[in-house]
């Protein structure tokens, strides 16, 4: 149990640096830094590969149903994300993608985390 623990707050943190780091992101491509944000976006991919590889280990140790469908959300939710970044550095983000993507995002975040909290 206590592995679970710490594969636990080990994903939570990743999962908030991720967060955070995306937001920072899409700041820096809304003010045109695309240097510094193509190096915020390498780094995200290293976090997304951590968040997946503990998210993969907590379903392992707590198998049910809402630990599957948090894990597919939660995956849903790293490639959305993605594509905002990449369309965004690219200049593909049009204002329709836009709002289908940005609402994906919310609604996605907030499902996972309401399932997240709630799995005992």
């Amino acid at each position: 149990m206590e592995h679970y623990q710490v594969f636990l707050h080990s994903h939570s943190l990743f999962w908030f640096i991720s967060i955070v780091l995306f937001v920072l992101t899409v700041i820096l491509l809304f003010f045109g830094k695309f240097s510094m944000a193509k190096v915020f976006q390498m780094i995200l991919r290293v976090l997304y590969i951590l968040v997946l590889t503990t998210g993969v280990f907590l379903i392992i140790m707590n198998i049910s149903w809402e630990s599957i469908l948090k894990g597919l959300l939660s995956f849903w939710l790293i490639y959305v994300m993605e594509l905002i970044t990449n369309r965004m550095a690219k200049k593909q983000l049009t204002s329709k993608k836009k709002v289908f993507f940005w609402l994906q995002f919310f609604i996605v975040i907030t499902v996972v985390l309401y399932i997240g909290f709630n799995i005992s």
